[in-house]
């Protein structure tokens, strides 16, 4: 029988202060697998990890999501989480082809976003152009209409199967065409197909390690602040 997990998305309005992404290491500890288990080494290549820190909540609507994401995480929901476009380890919205603002999403036609404040999201692409398999570690990209403008160190992603895959650009080397070819970490977990795309704003599936140590009190009953967080991927 496949395992087909139930993925929440993470909410919007709960900004982190600070964020960094890390590359798959062989020791993570805990997190989700195929088969649900716990366990301290899942795969060649481990699991990456992302970490987060957060400023005081001030508004009800994120205080509310505050208090929707302690309980998912505490039962070990997995949550879809973008990497947010401010960090470094992105490649900037300008060099990914769009504006500077872009991040901060897309409005409509009569330069309106929605009622939440919130745009259109952004996100770049470019094409797979050869197949690969999951669990290895290269992949090549077109990236002719961009230049040579990614680099060692950049986070990318997949979206195969329903579901998002994060990777650190670990070496990368451009021929004359600009067709790109990336060693990435951690592997891939999906095949990827000459009809794929590589996202510049990624996004990844995962499961908190610390959920106990993140979730404070309401102070007043009104204002939470989280602890800082640490996401585990989420093998799926």
């Amino acid at each position: 029988m496949t395992y087909s997990p139930v993925v929440y998305s993470w909410r919007s309005s709960l900004v982190p202060l600070d964020q960094t992404y890390r590359a798959g290491g062989q020791a993570t500890a805990g997190g989700l697998t195929l088969v649900g288990a716990m366990i301290s080494n899942p795969e060649p290549g481990g699991r990456s990890e992302l970490n987060m820190a957060f400023s005081t909540f001030t508004s009800e609507a994120q205080n509310l999501d505050a208090s929707w994401t302690i309980s998912q995480i505490l039962n070990n929901a997995i949550i879809r989480i973008p990497i947010f476009g401010y960090t470094v380890q992105l490649l900037s919205s300008v060099a990914a082809g769009g504006t500077a603002t872009d991040d901060m999403g897309i409005p409509w036609d009569n330069n309106e976003n929605w009622d939440n404040g919130m745009g259109w999201e952004w996100n770049p692409t470019v094409a797979v152009t050869a197949t690969a398999l999951k669990g290895e570690t290269t992949a090549i990209v077109d990236m002719s209409a961009l230049g040579e403008v990614l680099k060692i160190g950049h986070v990318i992603g997949f979206y195969e199967d329903g579901y998002d895959f994060a990777h650190e650009v670990m070496n990368i080397s451009y021929d004359a065409g600009d067709i790109a070819t990336l060693t990435i970490s951690p592997p891939l977990r999906r095949d990827l197909t000459l009809t794929s795309e590589m996202t510049f704003r990624p996004k990844m599936l995962v499961t908190c390690s610390n959920a106990r140590e993140v979730g404070g009190m309401f102070s007043r009953g009104r204002h939470m602040a989280f602890g800082a967080a640490r996401f585990v991927e989420a093998l799926v």
